[in-house]
Protein backbone atom coordinates (compact mmCIF):
# COMPACT_ATOMS: atom_id res chain seq x y z
CA UNK A 1 0.00 0.00 0.00
CA UNK A 2 3.15 2.26 0.45
CA UNK A 3 4.12 1.86 -2.56
CA UNK A 4 1.10 2.99 -4.22
CA UNK A 5 1.15 6.51 -2.22
CA UNK A 6 3.96 8.40 -2.96
CA UNK A 7 2.15 7.55 -6.65
CA UNK A 8 -0.60 9.27 -5.47
CA UNK A 9 0.60 12.14 -3.52
CA UNK A 10 4.23 13.10 -5.74
CA UNK A 11 3.35 15.99 -8.27
CA UNK A 12 6.81 17.56 -9.32
CA UNK A 13 9.84 17.03 -9.94
CA UNK A 14 11.61 15.07 -12.91
CA UNK A 15 14.99 14.39 -14.49
CA UNK A 16 17.63 16.53 -16.18
CA UNK A 17 21.28 15.11 -16.26
CA UNK A 18 23.49 16.88 -14.18
CA UNK A 19 23.85 17.02 -10.21
CA UNK A 20 22.67 20.35 -9.33
CA UNK A 21 19.77 22.35 -10.61
CA UNK A 22 20.80 25.19 -12.08
CA UNK A 23 20.69 28.59 -10.25
CA UNK A 24 18.48 30.46 -13.10
CA UNK A 25 14.47 29.72 -13.35
CA UNK A 26 13.30 28.06 -16.16
CA UNK A 27 9.60 27.67 -15.46
CA UNK A 28 7.25 29.11 -17.61
CA UNK A 29 3.68 30.13 -18.06
CA UNK A 30 2.02 26.70 -16.28
CA UNK A 31 3.79 27.50 -13.47
CA UNK A 32 0.81 29.80 -12.55
CA UNK A 33 -1.75 27.39 -13.00
CA UNK A 34 -0.15 24.84 -10.62
CA UNK A 35 0.78 27.62 -7.81
CA UNK A 36 -3.06 28.52 -7.97
CA UNK A 37 -3.96 24.64 -7.59
CA UNK A 38 -1.95 24.35 -4.65
CA UNK A 39 -3.45 27.33 -3.10
CA UNK A 40 -6.84 26.03 -3.49
CA UNK A 41 -6.10 22.51 -2.74
CA UNK A 42 -5.57 23.73 1.12
CA UNK A 43 -9.28 24.07 1.53
CA UNK A 44 -10.67 21.30 -0.81
CA UNK A 45 -13.14 18.45 0.22
CA UNK A 46 -13.38 15.79 -2.46
CA UNK A 47 -13.65 12.10 -2.19
CA UNK A 48 -13.28 9.77 -5.66
CA UNK A 49 -11.73 6.96 -7.24
CA UNK A 50 -8.24 7.31 -8.46
CA UNK A 51 -6.81 5.14 -10.95
CA UNK A 52 -3.15 4.73 -11.10
CA UNK A 53 -0.57 2.92 -13.98
CA UNK A 54 2.69 2.25 -13.97
CA UNK A 55 5.20 0.45 -16.02
CA UNK A 56 7.14 -2.44 -14.04
CA UNK A 57 10.96 -3.45 -14.83
CA UNK A 58 9.46 -6.49 -16.79
CA UNK A 59 7.90 -3.49 -18.93
CA UNK A 60 4.07 -4.59 -18.72
CA UNK A 61 1.80 -2.18 -17.51
CA UNK A 62 0.07 -2.69 -13.98
CA UNK A 63 -3.03 -0.59 -13.17
CA UNK A 64 -4.85 -0.19 -9.31
CA UNK A 65 -7.79 1.75 -8.03
CA UNK A 66 -8.13 3.95 -5.13
CA UNK A 67 -11.03 4.47 -3.10
CA UNK A 68 -9.59 8.54 -1.97
CA UNK A 69 -11.57 11.04 0.03
CA UNK A 70 -9.47 14.01 1.33
CA UNK A 71 -10.70 16.52 4.62
CA UNK A 72 -8.27 19.54 4.46
CA UNK A 73 -8.42 19.47 8.56
CA UNK A 74 -7.37 15.54 8.51
CA UNK A 75 -5.48 14.55 5.21
CA UNK A 76 -6.18 12.72 2.98
CA UNK A 77 -7.62 8.67 3.16
CA UNK A 78 -6.56 6.55 0.88
CA UNK A 79 -8.53 2.78 0.61
CA UNK A 80 -7.39 0.09 -2.42
CA UNK A 81 -10.94 -0.89 -4.27
CA UNK A 82 -11.71 -4.66 -4.04
CA UNK A 83 -14.06 -6.49 -5.72
CA UNK A 84 -14.90 -8.24 -2.29
CA UNK A 85 -14.47 -5.12 -0.22
CA UNK A 86 -12.50 -4.84 2.96
CA UNK A 87 -8.63 -2.89 2.82
CA UNK A 88 -7.26 -1.18 4.78
CA UNK A 89 -7.53 3.03 5.21
CA UNK A 90 -4.31 5.03 4.93
CA UNK A 91 -4.30 8.49 6.47
CA UNK A 92 -1.76 10.83 4.41
CA UNK A 93 -1.35 13.68 6.18
CA UNK A 94 -1.30 16.18 3.33
CA UNK A 95 -3.58 17.22 0.41
CA UNK A 96 -2.80 15.86 -3.24
CA UNK A 97 -0.43 18.12 -4.29
CA UNK A 98 1.64 17.17 -1.05
CA UNK A 99 3.60 20.28 -1.14
CA UNK A 100 2.42 22.84 1.53
CA UNK A 101 5.41 24.89 1.47
CA UNK A 102 5.93 24.96 -2.15
CA UNK A 103 9.30 23.76 -2.19
CA UNK A 104 8.88 21.28 -4.63
CA UNK A 105 7.28 23.72 -7.12
CA UNK A 106 10.49 25.27 -6.65
CA UNK A 107 12.60 22.92 -7.74
CA UNK A 108 9.85 21.92 -10.42
CA UNK A 109 10.47 25.45 -12.02
CA UNK A 110 14.82 25.61 -11.93
CA UNK A 111 14.69 21.73 -13.59
CA UNK A 112 11.96 22.00 -16.30
CA UNK A 113 10.12 24.36 -18.88
CA UNK A 114 6.30 24.63 -17.57
CA UNK A 115 4.20 25.40 -20.05
CA UNK A 116 0.49 26.05 -20.12
CA UNK A 117 -1.17 23.51 -22.82
CA UNK A 118 -4.46 24.48 -23.35
CA UNK A 119 -7.95 23.11 -21.79
CA UNK A 120 -9.34 19.35 -22.18
CA UNK A 121 -11.56 17.69 -20.86
CA UNK A 122 -10.90 15.22 -18.16
CA UNK A 123 -14.18 13.01 -17.36
CA UNK A 124 -17.21 15.54 -17.20
CA UNK A 125 -14.97 18.40 -15.63
CA UNK A 126 -13.09 21.22 -17.57
CA UNK A 127 -8.99 20.99 -17.03
CA UNK A 128 -5.88 22.98 -17.76
CA UNK A 129 -3.34 21.03 -19.37
CA UNK A 130 0.60 21.63 -18.06
CA UNK A 131 3.12 20.61 -19.63
CA UNK A 132 6.85 19.87 -18.40
CA UNK A 133 9.77 19.59 -20.77
CA UNK A 134 13.68 18.92 -20.36
CA UNK A 135 16.18 21.13 -21.81
CA UNK A 136 16.18 19.34 -24.54
CA UNK A 137 12.90 19.63 -25.63
CA UNK A 138 11.53 15.94 -24.03
CA UNK A 139 8.57 15.80 -22.60
CA UNK A 140 8.94 14.57 -18.53
CA UNK A 141 5.10 15.01 -17.16
CA UNK A 142 2.35 16.49 -17.96
CA UNK A 143 -0.47 17.54 -15.43
CA UNK A 144 -4.34 18.14 -15.72
CA UNK A 145 -5.61 20.56 -13.19
CA UNK A 146 -9.75 21.04 -12.38
CA UNK A 147 -10.23 24.35 -13.45
CA UNK A 148 -12.48 25.08 -11.16
CA UNK A 149 -10.81 23.75 -8.33
CA UNK A 150 -7.05 23.32 -8.18
CA UNK A 151 -7.47 19.66 -7.81
CA UNK A 152 -5.06 17.76 -9.87
CA UNK A 153 -7.22 15.19 -11.87
CA UNK A 154 -4.54 14.03 -14.06
CA UNK A 155 -0.56 13.27 -13.79
CA UNK A 156 1.65 11.56 -16.35
CA UNK A 157 5.07 11.10 -15.99
CA UNK A 158 7.62 10.25 -18.51
CA UNK A 159 11.46 8.02 -18.91
CA UNK A 160 14.28 9.54 -20.50
CA UNK A 161 13.55 7.85 -23.55
CA UNK A 162 10.19 9.95 -23.82
CA UNK A 163 8.03 6.73 -22.92
CA UNK A 164 4.96 6.69 -20.10
CA UNK A 165 6.23 4.84 -16.91
CA UNK A 166 3.32 5.78 -14.59
CA UNK A 167 -0.39 7.69 -14.68
CA UNK A 168 -3.14 8.47 -12.57
CA UNK A 169 -6.56 10.34 -12.91
CA UNK A 170 -9.72 10.25 -10.88
CA UNK A 171 -11.82 8.12 -12.67
CA UNK A 172 -14.88 9.25 -10.91
CA UNK A 173 -15.11 12.81 -8.58
CA UNK A 174 -17.54 14.58 -6.05
CA UNK A 175 -16.36 17.44 -4.31
CA UNK A 176 -17.96 19.49 -0.92
CA UNK A 177 -17.97 18.32 2.89
CA UNK A 178 -21.22 16.52 2.36
CA UNK A 179 -19.53 14.29 -0.52
CA UNK A 180 -16.75 13.45 1.94
CA UNK A 181 -19.23 12.53 4.56
CA UNK A 182 -21.42 10.28 2.30
CA UNK A 183 -18.05 8.34 1.37
CA UNK A 184 -16.16 8.51 5.09
CA UNK A 185 -19.89 6.31 5.93
CA UNK A 186 -17.84 3.76 4.14
CA UNK A 187 -14.23 3.61 5.17
CA UNK A 188 -13.17 1.06 7.06
CA UNK A 189 -12.74 1.44 10.42
CA UNK A 190 -9.17 -0.38 10.33
CA UNK A 191 -6.86 2.97 9.76
CA UNK A 192 -3.36 3.48 9.48
CA UNK A 193 -2.05 6.45 10.09
CA UNK A 194 1.03 7.47 8.12
CA UNK A 195 2.22 10.60 9.98
CA UNK A 196 2.94 13.94 8.66
CA UNK A 197 5.26 15.31 9.76
CA UNK A 198 7.58 12.04 10.26
CA UNK A 199 9.69 12.88 13.24
CA UNK A 200 11.59 16.01 13.58
CA UNK A 201 12.88 18.39 11.20
CA UNK A 202 16.66 18.61 10.99
CA UNK A 203 18.28 22.17 10.39
CA UNK A 204 21.75 22.80 8.05
CA UNK A 205 23.50 22.75 11.09
CA UNK A 206 21.93 19.33 12.72
CA UNK A 207 22.37 18.16 8.86
CA UNK A 208 26.42 19.07 8.75
CA UNK A 209 26.98 17.50 12.44
CA UNK A 210 25.33 14.25 10.89
CA UNK A 211 27.60 14.24 7.84
CA UNK A 212 30.80 14.89 9.80
CA UNK A 213 29.86 11.70 11.91
CA UNK A 214 30.24 9.77 8.73
CA UNK A 215 26.62 10.18 7.68
CA UNK A 216 26.04 10.00 4.11
CA UNK A 217 23.38 12.90 3.38
CA UNK A 218 23.51 15.13 0.27
CA UNK A 219 22.31 17.96 -0.83
CA UNK A 220 21.69 17.01 -3.89
CA UNK A 221 21.39 13.74 -6.18
CA UNK A 222 21.67 13.54 -9.66
CA UNK A 223 19.48 14.21 -12.63
CA UNK A 224 18.32 17.38 -10.96
CA UNK A 225 16.93 16.13 -7.62
CA UNK A 226 17.37 18.87 -4.23
CA UNK A 227 16.94 17.90 -0.91
CA UNK A 228 13.26 19.56 -0.25
CA UNK A 229 12.64 17.75 3.74
CA UNK A 230 14.83 16.47 5.88
CA UNK A 231 13.96 14.74 9.24
CA UNK A 232 14.59 12.48 11.75
CA UNK A 233 13.88 10.27 14.66
CA UNK A 234 15.39 8.21 17.53
CA UNK A 235 18.86 8.68 19.03
CA UNK A 236 22.11 7.42 19.03
CA UNK A 237 22.34 4.02 17.56
CA UNK A 238 18.75 4.20 17.34
CA UNK A 239 18.51 7.52 14.87
CA UNK A 240 16.97 6.60 11.44
CA UNK A 241 16.91 9.76 9.10
CA UNK A 242 14.57 10.16 6.23
CA UNK A 243 15.89 12.86 3.53
CA UNK A 244 13.28 13.78 0.93
CA UNK A 245 14.48 14.81 -2.37
CA UNK A 246 12.64 15.79 -5.53
CA UNK A 247 13.16 17.39 -9.42
CA UNK A 248 9.84 18.63 -9.21
CA UNK A 249 7.92 15.64 -10.76
CA UNK A 250 9.12 12.94 -8.85
CA UNK A 251 9.91 11.71 -5.08
CA UNK A 252 12.81 10.04 -3.52
CA UNK A 253 12.74 9.17 -0.20
CA UNK A 254 16.42 7.81 1.60
CA UNK A 255 16.29 6.62 4.92
CA UNK A 256 19.39 6.32 6.58
CA UNK A 257 20.67 4.60 9.83
CA UNK A 258 23.68 2.78 11.26
CA UNK A 259 23.42 -1.16 11.40
CA UNK A 260 23.43 -4.26 8.99
CA UNK A 261 21.02 -6.20 7.65
CA UNK A 262 22.62 -9.46 8.85
CA UNK A 263 22.49 -12.79 6.57
CA UNK A 264 18.82 -12.96 7.01
CA UNK A 265 15.91 -11.90 4.56
CA UNK A 266 14.31 -8.58 4.05
CA UNK A 267 10.60 -9.26 4.20
CA UNK A 268 9.08 -8.43 0.54
CA UNK A 269 11.73 -7.61 -0.92
CA UNK A 270 14.21 -9.79 -3.21
CA UNK A 271 17.88 -10.63 -2.64
CA UNK A 272 19.96 -9.82 -5.68
CA UNK A 273 23.38 -9.43 -6.54
CA UNK A 274 24.96 -6.57 -8.48
CA UNK A 275 28.68 -5.80 -8.90
CA UNK A 276 29.51 -8.19 -6.69
CA UNK A 277 27.66 -6.97 -3.61
CA UNK A 278 24.15 -7.98 -2.09
CA UNK A 279 21.00 -5.48 -2.53
CA UNK A 280 17.35 -6.10 -1.94
CA UNK A 281 15.06 -4.80 -4.35
CA UNK A 282 11.22 -4.80 -4.89
CA UNK A 283 9.14 -2.98 -7.61
CA UNK A 284 5.56 -2.77 -7.15
CA UNK A 285 3.20 0.49 -7.34
CA UNK A 286 4.90 2.32 -9.22
CA UNK A 287 7.37 2.33 -6.63
CA UNK A 288 10.96 1.38 -6.62
CA UNK A 289 12.58 -0.17 -3.10
CA UNK A 290 16.13 -0.62 -2.65
CA UNK A 291 17.87 -1.43 0.70
CA UNK A 292 21.83 -2.31 1.19
CA UNK A 293 23.89 -2.02 3.81
CA UNK A 294 27.31 0.27 3.39
CA UNK A 295 30.14 1.64 5.60
CA UNK A 296 28.04 0.21 8.81
CA UNK A 297 24.92 1.62 7.53
CA UNK A 298 21.67 0.26 6.28
CA UNK A 299 19.99 2.98 3.51
CA UNK A 300 16.64 2.55 2.19
CA UNK A 301 15.11 4.09 -0.96
CA UNK A 302 11.43 4.42 -1.87
CA UNK A 303 11.64 5.95 -5.22
CA UNK A 304 8.24 7.27 -7.41
CA UNK A 305 9.86 7.87 -10.56
CA UNK A 306 11.07 5.73 -13.52
CA UNK A 307 13.43 3.10 -12.88
CA UNK A 308 16.54 4.85 -15.61
CA UNK A 309 15.72 7.88 -13.31
CA UNK A 310 16.56 6.41 -9.68
CA UNK A 311 19.30 4.74 -10.97
CA UNK A 312 20.84 7.52 -11.87
CA UNK A 313 19.77 9.33 -9.22
CA UNK A 314 21.24 7.26 -6.48
CA UNK A 315 24.95 7.31 -7.94
CA UNK A 316 26.16 9.24 -5.18
CA UNK A 317 24.97 7.05 -2.83
CA UNK A 318 27.22 5.52 -0.59
CA UNK A 319 27.48 1.55 -2.90
CA UNK A 320 26.70 -1.44 -1.17
CA UNK A 321 29.71 -3.25 0.78
CA UNK A 322 31.01 -6.03 -1.16
CA UNK A 323 30.85 -3.93 -4.83
CA UNK A 324 33.62 -4.99 -7.12
CA UNK A 325 36.95 -4.31 -6.71
CA UNK A 326 37.80 -0.82 -8.84
CA UNK A 327 34.21 0.59 -7.52
CA UNK A 328 36.05 -0.21 -3.69
CA UNK A 329 38.96 1.52 -4.82
CA UNK A 330 37.23 4.69 -5.97
CA UNK A 331 35.13 5.22 -2.66
CA UNK A 332 38.81 4.77 -1.22
CA UNK A 333 40.45 7.75 -3.76
CA UNK A 334 36.80 9.70 -2.93
CA UNK A 335 37.27 9.20 0.76
CA UNK A 336 41.36 10.28 0.77
CA UNK A 337 40.30 13.21 -0.78
CA UNK A 338 37.77 14.38 1.59
CA UNK A 339 40.09 13.84 4.41
CA UNK A 340 43.08 15.98 2.38
CA UNK A 341 40.24 19.14 2.14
Amino acid sequence: MLCVLLCLIAVTVAADSRAVPPAERRGGDGMAILRRAVELDDGLHYAGVRSLSWRDSAGRTETTLLHVLHRPEVGTLVRPVRETGGGTDVLVGSGAWGDPDGAVLAVLESNFWVDADGAEKVGERSALRVTARRDNGQLAARFWVDEATGLLLRREVYDTDGELAQAGVFESIRFGADAVAAADDTAQSDTTVVSRPWGDELDERELDLLRSDGWALPEQLPWGFTLVEARSTGSGSNRVTHLTYSDGICVISVFTQRGSLGAGAVSGLRAVEEDGALVHVADEGGQHQRMWEADGFVHTVLADAPEGIVSGALRTLPPPDGTGFWARVGRGLDRMGTWLE
